[in-house]
């Protein structure tokens, strides 16, 4: 017999329609190919999105249009400085992750 879902310390303190909301999201996930998690293994369990994942990304972009003369490099470049000033302003991100990202869009060439 299977316990109850109060039980389970992750879906602690949600009502009825907030797990049927979780539920459809598992059956999404399922619907689009997605395999079951093996749980026991940490590095499955390692969050996905980060503020210092989101900046470095940015930054690559950003870079990467400005190496190839894109169009659009200036506004990557200030999507990747709005992104490191406003995830640093809320200290999502560090000091040092700040300044290394930073030198390296000021390194890349204009």
């Amino acid at each position: 017999m299977r316990a109850a879902y109060s039980s389970q310390p992750a879906l602690a303190g949600l009502d009825a329609e907030q797990l049927a909301e979780l539920a459809l999201m598992g059956l999404r996930y399922r619907a689009l190919g997605a395999g079951t998690i093996d749980f026991s293994d940490p590095s499955r369990l390692d969050v996905y999105w980060t503020g210092t994942r989101m900046v470095e990304k940015a930054v690559k972009e950003a870079v990467r249009s400005a190496k190839g003369r894109s169009i659009d490099a200036e506004r990557k470049v200030g999507i990747a400085i709005g992104h490191l000033t406003g995830l640093f302003n809320c200290s999502v991100i560090d000091n040092d992750t700040y300044m290394a990202q930073f030198k390296i869009l000021l390194d890349s060439p204009r």
